[in-house]
């Protein structure tokens, strides 16, 4: 049966198995590869030597992928809780939403650009009550198109028309 290498720290460290059972490891080192079976302790300068000697196969590791998140919306604008409560704030036209049905704290579905002591930051649905403590711009309904916004605004605080104020 052949041996089968499976990466636990990418890059640098592996456990050698022979079907299920567990028979060696491999450890990277400035000067190449150790192989360690029992009390055995083997250096190769490559990994493709140490290879070659024992015929190991390296099982490539695999990127977990990120879990889809189950996107809600409130009045088309997203957010990521199950909404409860939503409204509109038809004045400021913002999309309200609880996150529970008994919660009194509110929050905004969507992207904003909220202004703060350093510039513009960009903030997935904040607090309603954040948005009634600062300048802010928004909802928009994707984050490419929020980070557009933040570099425009960021750019308009930085210009010379803006240091008189």
């Amino acid at each position: 049966m052949e041996l089968n290498a499976i990466p636990i720290v990418k890059g640098k460290f592996w456990i050698v198995k022979k079907g299920k059972e567990k028979v060696a490891t491999i450890q990277a080192s400035p000067a190449g590869v150790v192989y360690v079976q029992d009390e055995k302790r083997e250096h190769f300068v490559s990994i493709k030597l140490l290879k070659n000697k024992y015929n190991i196969s390296f099982t490539k590791t695999k990127t977990p992928k990120k879990p889809m998140l189950n996107t809600y919306q409130v009045h088309g604008f997203p957010c990521d809780h199950k909404p409860h409560n939503s409204l509109l704030d038809l004045g400021k036209k913002l999309p309200i939403f609880t996150k529970t049905t008994k919660s009194k704290s509110y929050f905004c579905a969507g992207y904003y650009l909220i202004k703060f002591n350093a510039g513009y930051v960009m903030s997935y649905c904040p607090k309603l009550i954040t948005l009634t403590r600062y300048p802010y711009q928004g909802p928009f309904k994707t984050k490419t198109k929020c980070k557009q916004e933040l570099k425009i605004a960021n750019q308009a605080e930085k210009s010379p028309q803006n240091d008189n104020a």
